[in-house]
């Protein structure tokens, strides 16, 4: 049986934003705004970023008035967003503080009203790590929940696993099913009640897995 004593936290968080996109945010705390990456070039630090429920125009106007911003260009829209990139000469507070704990951001990032939401799956030390970085350079932040995460090579039983595998294989969870449980218990050379019990509590590991911690948006 696999050892399910290990685990890692699911951390929920929200960190204070700075720069040109923080303030973009500010100032239309109803717009929704998905850092889609952001990363250092020769040139200085770029980022990408998906804008919701925002004129376009308005954001570019905004953009193209800050003096931080080096370049920007918009690389999409249609009636429901922007997708925009733009060049900075260095990358904001709370980003460094994540490079320099390795906590590399989870992308994609939410930005609402000048605070940056992000879940992510980290060790206690890293954890520690950032939120030490993050005090360092005065940048605030909350934690919103800090939840046991299950490392998914530990989460089932070796038995379990096979069990799971095989029905996979076969076509058990297809729709409509390309195999009945029995023909799944037959492969694996145990009765149909046995087989099922199996399942039933390998899927129940699975879905109270997937349903905790919800999404932040």
């Amino acid at each position: 049986m696999a050892d399910l004593s290990y685990s890692m936290p699911k951390v929920r968080m929200k960190v204070e934003a700075s720069g040109s996109l923080a303030e973009l945010s500010k100032a239309h705390p109803d717009a929704t705004f998905r850092i889609l990456t952001s990363l250092s070039t020769d040139a200085g630090h770029m980022t990408l970023v998906e804008i919701e429920e925002l004129d376009p125009e308005r954001a570019a106007n905004f953009l193209e008035g800050d003096s931080d911003v080096l370049t920007h260009e918009v690389l999409h829209t249609d009636d429901r967003k922007a997708v925009i990139q733009f060049l900075q000469e260095s990358e904001p507070a709370a980003g460094r503080a994540g490079q320099e704990s390795n906590n590399p951001p989870p992308y994609p990032l939410v930005l609402r009203d000048g605070w940056i939401l992000a879940e992510s799956i980290t060790t206690h030390d890293r954890l520690t790590a950032f939120r030490e970085q993050l005090e360092a350079v005065g940048v605030k932040y909350e934690l919103l929940s800090v939840t046991q995460s299950q490392d998914p090579t530990e989460l089932l039983t070796e038995r379990q696993r096979e069990f799971v595998t095989e029905a996979l294989e076969r076509g058990y969870y297809d729709t409509p099913r390309r195999c009945s449980l029995t023909d799944v218990a037959d492969a694996l050379g145990v009765n149909k009640a046995t087989a099922s019990g199996i399942l039933h509590r390998a899927e129940g590991a699975i879905m109270k897995e997937f349903m905790e911690g919800p999404s932040m948006e």
